[in-house]
């Protein structure tokens, strides 16, 4: 009886490499090329074009100016039933620049929609948001603030867009505890000073440094923005009008920093361009206390009746009574409330030290943008000419 030739054995697997692992390694090896492939079909899909949400608002209207003046074309999203007269308007002024601007209607609470309105494009701008000092229904702030940052941000990276500039706001950054202007890595110590809005961009502005890893994002954070095309008014807008108009008579502690709307937008462009991903820009210009605001409303504008200067706390009681009947009676935002009382009472000061050396980011004199922006409120009917006597008649864009 023969004995039994021995089977050949497989060859050992090394220590560096067993079986499974080399079988891993293989399938690891096929996902990337098909993951990489499939990229750079997305990449070859897309277009130059750039899509900008909350297009029609006030700083994002300037935002798709100055991408039509590069000659770039924009995809811009528009909620339903919004507002689009400043769109209206740049496409009138220069029907040029209107023909590269595709409107879409739609809401970026809508994951579905959002993508195919995203679809194709290889830079997304996100300034859609609810700027409100107080609304009926607070969700609708952080649902639209940090759910629709979220979505937006989301279908960015599942469509591989090349780069977003995600708007935040100084109300995401905190201030400084020694009272110096804040900087982008200033902790956030405002929560129980402020309102919803400030808290929801807080909450969006971790949320696009979170997303950093898997989508190149850049965030900039304007201060309070003034000047043409606030149809709104924005709160900040309105508080100027109230102001020049004597239905804001008192004043208080606190501080501001004021910006050009058109710097603010032109530092957008610049994020994309020079930013460096997941990193902050503060979009700021002129830090000032509330009392010497209004001694510039009195040098530039002419304003001239009187300012009772009153505690912040008499201020927020007087607050707390007109939200009261915004809640009960009115349903409409109050002039003022405890939460806007709070906030404004603190130095508001930041420093744009990190956009001028990384962006090259500058503002304009506070006179010009002043001016700029009176001359629009009083153009368009929400200023008496005769509240701002230095302005009306002259050229808002005179030096100062």
């Amino acid at each position: 009886m023969s004995t039994p030739k021995p089977r050949a054995r497989a060859p050992a697997a090394s220590a560096a490499q067993g079986p499974a692992e080399g079988q891993l390694g293989l399938f690891c090896t096929a996902f990337h090329r098909r993951w990489s492939e499939r990229r750079s079909d997305r990449l070859a899909r897309m277009s130059d074009t750039v899509l900008v949400t909350g297009a029609a608002g006030f700083i994002g209207h300037h935002v798709v100016r100055l991408l039509r003046a590069e000659g770039r074309q924009v995809r811009a999203l528009i909620r339903p039933g919004e507002d689009t007269r400043n769109l209206d308007e740049l496409a009138a002024a220069d029907p040029a620049a209107g023909a590269g601007i595709e409107r879409v209607i739609g809401d970026i609470l809508d994951r579905p929609a959002l993508a195919r309105h995203m679809a194709g494009c290889s830079v997304v701008y996100h300034l859609a948001a609810v700027y409100r000092t107080w609304v009926p229904d607070p969700k609708v702030i952080y649902d639209v603030n940090v759910t629709g940052a979220a979505n937006v941000l989301a279908t960015a990276a599942a469509l591989g867009v090349r780069r977003v500039v995600h708007t935040s706001s100084i109300a995401a950054i905190g201030l400084d505890p020694a009272g110096q202007p804040a900087g982008e890595d200033t902790a956030f110590n405002l929560w129980a000073h402020a309102f919803d809005y400030v808290r929801s961009k807080y909450l969006a502005h971790q949320v696009a440094l979170a997303f950093a890893p898997v989508l190149d994002v850049v965030l900039v954070c304007p201060g309070m923005p003034l000047g043409p095309g606030d149809i709104g008014p924005t709160p900040t807008g309105k508080t100027l009008v109230d102001t020049l108009n004597g239905k804001i008579r008192v004043s208080f502690e606190g501080g501001l920093t004021l910006v050009d709307v058109e710097d603010v937008a032109r530092g957008h462009l610049l994020a994309e361009a020079h930013g460096r991903r997941g990193e902050a820009y503060l979009l700021t210009g002129h830090n000032l206390t509330i009392f010497e605001m209004i001694g510039e409303l009195r040098k530039v504008v002419g304003m001239r009746h009187g300012m009772l200067r009153v505690p912040a706390g008499l201020a927020a009681m007087f607050g707390g009574l007109l939200e009261s009947w915004a809640e009960n009676v009115s349903r409409r935002e109050p002039m003022i409330t405890p939460g806007a009382v709070a906030y404004a009472s603190q130095r508001l000061f930041y420093d744009n030290r990190k956009a001028r050396e990384e962006l090259g980011f500058t503002v304009r004199p506070l006179a010009e943008t002043l001016r700029r922006a009176v001359q629009w409120f009083i153009d368009h009917g929400h200023v008496r000419a005769t509240a701002a006597p230095a302005i009306a008649g002259a050229d808002p864009g005179a030096a100062a």
